[in-house]
């Protein structure tokens, strides 16, 4: 027989082991999760498998614990909300899948009824300083706890299963991983305030109190460099995708904290930033650090003064998006300042430091050369 045929055999045989050896030990998973409970809230996974949401109606609060946060998501009719964050919104289906996901949990076999093996599944109590858990209680509409659980780490097996235990029993159990558990409040949000994508973006103007006026432009709707506009005739642009930096903001506007737009009172020394699209719509932004934090409001407007439609004889902009029409982009605003003309956001430093942008940070001096 050659080497290399041999290899091939060995490397077979080694497959089929492994692969025989998965199935053995999903049969036996799913065979000993039939042994004992199948779901943790029984009664809960009834409704669900009905319904979903049927279980969904009747919570009113979602808490979550521990060692470091204990917060509280509510709900008024058809919206839910962080009370700490001035009630702003939560998306709903992060809501539902942990609803449902909590009264469909599943089991696949039990684990250590050992307390003090807890902490190696991150079970400990949520006081505990190492290994602790975090607390999930749903409250219905009467204040009653639904169901309890502490969710600990993912198993060794990988990011499909999870630890958990119920917080008044010893016994833990391996579940199947089917919602996730943000720690933090900022977390149960989108990971982006909103996102205006750079190819829609064609203006921006940075106006500082007291300092020089930025102007970034694209000269077009395939343009794929933004250019400083206001620069004098010894001044150039500090590299050349220094534009592009404060063009691409919008599309990542990570989160830090929220307040009700009436907590924050902006002064005289506020930056205003304006970002307009070629499709017409117009953000207006205030920023200023006020006691520490850098806050924001965004303002959102359709300016059909401000719309620049593609000539229908030019030419093919290969990898672009067709340009939004009126009213796609009408509706955009409107569901924009639905999220936003209530509020003030903190956001990610690097953000602010785009949006307070100074003509001296974006550009250089022209060499001169004096060998002659």
């Amino acid at each position: 027989m050659k080497q290399s045929t041999a290899y091939s055999v060995i490397i077979s045989s080694i497959l089929i082991l492994v692969i025989t050896v998965f199935i053995s030990l999903y049969r036996d998973a799913e065979n000993r999760r039939y042994e004992g409970e199948r779901f943790l809230f029984p009664d809960l996974s009834v409704a669900t498998n009905e319904n979903s949401l049927k279980i969904l109606n009747q919570i009113a609060e979602i808490n979550v614990a521990n060692n470091q946060e204990n917060f509280s998501i509510k709900r008024n009719e058809d919206i839910w909300y962080l009370p700490n964050l001035a009630n702003y919104p939560v998306p709903l289906d992060k809501i539902k899948k942990l609803i449902v996901g909590v009264a469909q949990l599943e089991t696949i076999e039990p684990k250590t009824k050992n307390p003090n093996l807890h902490g190696t599944l991150g079970l400990n109590n949520i006081d505990a300083e190492n290994d602790s858990a975090n607390f999930i209680s749903l409250i219905n509409v009467d204040n009653d706890s639904v169901a309890n659980i502490l969710v600990g780490k993912d198993s060794k097996f990988g990011k499909e299963t999870r630890y958990v235990r119920k917080p008044n029993e010893n016994q833990s159990w391996l579940v199947w991983r089917n919602f996730d558990v943000p720690k933090n409040e900022i977390d149960w949000l989108d990971e982006s305030l909103f996102k205006i994508e750079r190819w829609r973006t064609a203006d921006i103007e940075i106006i500082h109190p007291r300092d020089e006026k930025v102007l970034i432009q694209r000269d077009s709707y395939a343009e794929q460099y933004f250019k400083i506009q206001n620069l004098n005739e010894d001044t150039l642009p500090m590299n050349p995708y220094v534009g592009n930096q404060i063009g691409s903001v919008l599309e990542q506007l990570g989160l830090v904290d929220i307040k009700y737009r009436s907590d924050i009172t902006f002064s005289d020394q506020a930056v205003r930033v304006t970002y307009t699209t070629f499709d017409g719509l117009k953000i207006s932004i205030v920023t200023e650090l006020i006691d520490g934090f850098n806050w924001a409001t965004f303002d959102i407007t359709y300016d059909d003064s401000l719309r620049r439609e593609l000539p229908k004889d030019g030419p093919i902009n290969v990898g672009l998006p067709d340009m939004l029409s009126i009213d796609e982009v009408k509706e955009d605003a409107l569901k924009l300042n639905m999220k936003l003309d209530k509020w003030a956001f903190s956001l990610k430093n690097i953000v602010h430091q785009r949006f307070n942008t100074k003509l001296k940070d974006i550009t250089k001096k022209k060499d001169i050369d004096n060998k002659e």
